[in-house]
């Protein structure tokens, strides 16, 4: 299990990225933001109504998994503000994502997160000592204490310290996150192929035997395209602290049961990762941990 990046943070950096491009025109302004913000906050805090609907309840709202299909569903309905004919804000993001086409290009997308920052002076400065242009008059640039500035911050500094293999991970459960958009992106994008998830793929799909080359792809990326978008990386420990928060805040207040929504989403966590002892143990005894603290804190 990821401790903290998963395929939806990715999603959730590109968002940003379009805001900070002012490529949201205003109409979508508040509803994309909503959006982002109500994805960063802990479920026990409140939520900006405009992204939910009147129905909605605190629990549907505690589902913290992203799928594509909520990017999809919110930026289908909106034009792109960048000057591209017939293009909805969708378009643009499927752009970003299918932009990064490799391991490499995935250590770029997170290198370059910090453009979205606003600068320090010493960095500016260097920035002018070496020739470094400022930022567009139009881009926005994130304060680093703003919610999104944290966000992006501490994205890019826990992806710095990813061993080879967690950073390995993240890449093919992003590949599967990302794979239910490939038939979009093809209408949007015909010179894109089979490979188009993976540049050096594409690049060998010229000279190599198909044999060879499905070899290969099944050596790097095994069971990576059959689960439909489904993949073990989908949930972090950190998801799992936000759901457990949650679910502890409910019974301390109400005295309610887990919710058979929130206990399906807990037995899918645990089914389909391992998990480490330590974690096993606050997740199973957490929760009656802080209840008897609470307990013996009113006796005395």
């Amino acid at each position: 299990m990821a401790r903290y990046l998963t395929p939806a943070s990715i999603g959730l950096l590109c968002l940003i990225e379009l805001y900070t491009d002012s490529a949201v025109p205003i109409p979508s302004t508040v509803p994309i933001l909503s959006f982002i913000v109500s994805n960063l906050l802990p479920p026990s805090l409140p939520k900006p109504r405009d992204h939910f609907s009147s129905n909605e309840t605190r629990e549907d709202r505690a589902n913290f998994i992203i799928s594509i299909e909520d990017f999809e569903r919110l930026l289908s309905a909106y034009p792109s503000a960048s000057g591209l004919p017939g293009r909805t804000l969708w378009d643009i993001f499927l752009m970003k994502l299918w932009d990064i086409n490799s391991l490499h290009a995935l250590h770029v997308f997170f290198e370059r997160r910090s453009h979205l920052l606003i600068k320090t002076r010493e960095d500016t400065q260097m920035d002018t000592d070496i020739g470094i242009p400022p930022p567009s008059q139009t881009m926005i640039l994130l304060s680093r204490a703003s919610p999104f500035g944290a966000f992006v911050r501490r994205a890019q500094l826990e992806f710095t310290r990813l061993k080879f293999q967690d950073t390995l991970n993240l890449w093919t459960s992003f590949i599967s996150y990302r794979q239910v958009t490939l038939s979009t992106w093809k209408r949007r994008n015909p010179a894109a192929g089979t490979w188009s998830f993976d540049a050096v793929l594409e690049e060998a799909d010229k000279e190599w035997d198909q044999n060879m080359l499905q070899t290969l792809v099944n050596v790097a990326y095994p069971d990576v395209f059959t689960n439909h978008g489904r993949s073990d990386g989908l949930v972090s420990t950190n998801d799992v602290e936000k759901l457990l928060e949650f679910q502890i805040e409910q019974m301390q207040k109400l005295g309610n049961r887990v919710s058979e929504t929130l206990q399906q989403q807990f037995e899918e966590i645990l089914g389909g990762d391992v998990m480490i002892p330590s974690l096993s143990h606050y997740v199973k005894y957490g929760y009656i941990y802080v209840i008897d603290c609470k307990i013996s804190s009113n006796v005395r």
